[in-house]
């Protein structure tokens, strides 16, 4: 196995990941399929709402986060899925030409109560583009145990 295990994700540990910019095409394509709003999917259309121009879906912006952290390489081979997400914050807006970089801190980690040869491990990410927070959110994973 080449990724990380239970006792090397410790409390208070910080990831950072490798930058993801967004232009308006990956914007417009993912809202079609996932989160069809205007603002979202037509550039004219996003001039004249709220936001005042194009942005991303917020669950792009938590996809891309997501992958950020996979493509780190430290759940490779050792991460066993997770059971969900909690305190989903979307604090500004992500426009096209922003790049998004991810800073993942472990808040908990622990050895399963149902199987000791896994770990449950609670991730708080914080996604920033140049001019600060965008959003925010926790993940919970499994992840295997040195054992």
């Amino acid at each position: 196995m080449s990724g990380w295990y239970l006792e090397d994700l410790t409390i208070g540990r910080r990831i950072e990941t490798a930058p993801v910019t967004l232009d308006a095409e990956e914007i417009i394509w993912f809202a079609r399929r996932y989160d069809p709003q205007p603002f979202h999917t037509d550039i004219e259309t996003a001039k004249g709402t709220v936001f005042e121009g194009l942005i991303a879906s917020g669950f792009q912006t938590v996809a891309v986060a997501t992958g950020q952290f996979i493509r780190t390489g430290i759940i490779e081979g050792n991460g066993l899925g997770g059971p969900g997400l909690d305190k989903i914050r979307w604090v500004a807006p992500v426009r096209p030409g922003d790049t998004l970089s991810t800073v993942i801190e472990v808040v908990e980690a622990r050895v399963s109560k149902s199987d000791p040869s896994r770990g449950v491990v609670r991730l708080a990410f914080t996604v920033s583009n140049t001019v600060g927070i965008v959003a925010t959110f926790e993940t919970i994973i499994m992840i295997r145990a040195r054992g």
